[in-house]
């Protein structure tokens, strides 16, 4: 039987105001179904979101988006959250599981827009390649940011912080660590939602303790988001 990484996965990313889930709002979202030979569904969902907020302009210096332009572009939020609902809720009705690169930014933005505006989402099987890769590569020199590690498994990613290009890094991402690496490759998406939790709280009980400050040990929430859940 075909392994997870063999088949079509789901990948998820976002661009924000900033970097409070409960606080920020989101400005991009893409949902891409990346099909086993990298090729994209035309069922995938991508676009621009007024988050009705003014943008600040830390947050447009990395990804682009400006207030104005949200505003001239951008879709509501419920909306927004409508289209990521209805994919998520056919990955996860399919068995597909969500891929997310560091699920814990992503995802509670997510489930707050969603708590926001009333829209209900399946709970999906997560797989977090960054989490995997710095359990399976741990003393690999370098950075773990998204462009580095897509580099590193061969993916070109072309534009940064783009959320469409970003999910379909993740999914390539993804589909590398589980081929390389059989003890992530072979087991379920399901028996992968411990490992990763564990994954996640030893990498950040090593910062912490490096660090000499607390790091945030909850997956694929963060401690003080586990209420959106």
């Amino acid at each position: 039987m075909p392994h997870w990484f063999e088949h079509t996965l789901l990948a998820l990313d976002l661009e924000t105001t900033g970097l409070d889930p409960l606080e920020d709002r989101i400005v991009q979202a893409a949902v891409a179904l990346v099909a086993a030979d990298g090729s994209v569904c035309d069922t995938s969902w991508d676009g621009i979101v007024d988050p009705g907020v003014p943008i600040p302009v830390r947050a447009s210096d990395i990804h682009g988006i400006t207030t104005d332009r949200a505003r001239r572009e951008g879709i509501p939020p419920v909306e927004a959250l409508r289209h990521i609902a209805r994919l998520v809720d056919d990955a996860e009705a399919g068995g597909i599981p969500l891929v997310i690169y560091n699920a814990p930014f992503d995802w509670p933005f997510v489930l707050a827009e969603a708590q926001r505006h009333g829209v209900r989402l399946a709970k999906p099987e997560i797989i977090d390649p960054l989490v995997i890769d710095r359990a399976v590569d741990r003393y690999r020199r370098g950075s773990r940011r998204l462009e580095a590690v897509a580099a590193h498994y061969d993916h070109d990613l072309g534009q940064t912080h783009d959320a469409r290009a970003d999910a379909i890094a993740a999914a390539a991402i993804a589909r590398a660590v589980g081929t390389q690496y059989p003890d992530v490759g072979g087991v379920t998406p399901r028996a992968l939602q411990p490992l990763q939790a564990t994954w996640h709280a030893a990498h950040a009980d090593s910062l912490s303790r490096h660090l000499g400050t607390p790091i945030d040990h909850g997956w694929p929430l963060p401690r003080n988001a586990e209420h959106l859940a």
